[in-house]
């Protein structure tokens, strides 16, 4: 015997026409028109081979087996209706995990700055991960991870139903210690090669990084092969190493302010030889997401927009 297929929408109408006892009414009550509702009512008698209703000219009454069926029928839709609520409930919670990628240097600056900042968590439970983009992202785009919730990096996403949302520009070029730069004097990349580079495990391509600069008009893009004798698998490690003279280190220019600042670390060149990057944040699309995952998403880009904002105007008042 095969299976009735029965649909939440025929078993609604039912539940209606049993209550009111008149298909006009049941209408006006459903919003759908009369002749849709004697259809459906009809469609579900034919289906299930026994009738629901007898009519008269006035009124619909239950059949002995209508009379029977519909406690099953109103128990469904209210399990049904208890299941919508969990859902939307569910959503609606600052309950349950949310995890949040970024390289290392992001995570830092999260975990100093802008976590903190984040008001009324609830009971969610906020899971920093580090993940540092190997070279190749820049161009087939960033993977996502299985547990990630979102996923602040520098490069585009290579699935392409994830959403990317546009954070700002982000300068990155190079630094060393004032001790290293005495030492070795360096004025453009081309000097790169000749000398000791801190370089980051992920960018390794035999045994050297692939570092890119503007030039300093900010029209071209030129690749420089650059080595050295130490190797890290994240910024702030290579930003130690620098600190210690030990050479030079390619690290986004918000990354090293209180360096440069304090005089730990100076640019390498005079002019603007960079390399700009996007930085976004990529998440799944908002109707996929809990509700705690939004609200995370929302509390983390609007304090690292307004501080951004802050240090724009900062610098503008210092120009002045």
């Amino acid at each position: 015997m095969n299976k009735l297929q029965l649909k939440h929408r025929e078993l609604k109408i039912i539940s209606v026409i049993a209550a009111s006892e008149n298909i006009s009414h049941a209408a006006t009550v459903l919003g759908i028109a009369q002749a849709n509702v004697s259809k459906y009512l009809a469609d579900f008698e034919s289906k299930v081979g026994l009738k629901v209703f007898d009519r008269t000219t006035r009124q619909l009454t239950l059949t002995p087996f209508g009379t029977a069926l519909l406690p099953y029928i109103n128990d469904m839709l209210d399990r049904n209706d208890q299941l919508n609520s969990f859902i939307a409930d569910y959503k609606h919670e600052k309950r349950g995990r949310v995890t949040v990628y970024a390289p290392t240097g992001i995570i830092a600056y999260l975990s100093q700055h802008v976590i903190a900042k984040i008001q009324n968590i609830g009971g969610i439970s906020l899971s920093l991960k580090t993940c540092n983009l190997e070279r190749k992202a820049f161009y087939e785009g960033v993977e996502f991870p299985d547990d990630c919730d979102v996923l602040i990096t520098y490069a585009h996403p290579k699935d392409e139903s994830l959403v990317a949302s546009f954070i700002t520009k982000y300068a990155v070029t190079a630094f060393a210690s004032p001790e290293y730069v005495k030492e070795h004097p360096i004025s453009s990349p081309d000097e790169l090669e000749e000398h000791s580079c801190i370089l980051i495990d992920s960018m390794m391509i035999d045994d050297a990084n692939i570092w890119r600069f503007t030039s300093s008009g900010g029209k071209e893009m030129h690749d420089y092969r650059v080595t050295g004798n130490y190797v890290c698998d994240n910024t702030q490690s290579a930003l130690a190493l620098a600190r210690n003279h030990l050479g030079i280190v390619f690290a986004p220019n918000a990354s090293v302010q209180k360096d440069v600042q304090s005089g730990l670390l100076v640019p390498c060149f005079s002019e603007q030889h960079e390399w700009w990057l996007d930085l976004v944040a990529i998440f799944r699309k908002r109707e996929y997401q809990p509700w705690r995952v939004q609200f995370i998403l929302d509390e983390m880009l609007a304090e690292i927009r307004q501080q951004l904002t802050q240090s724009l105007e900062q610098q503008t008042e210092q120009a002045k």
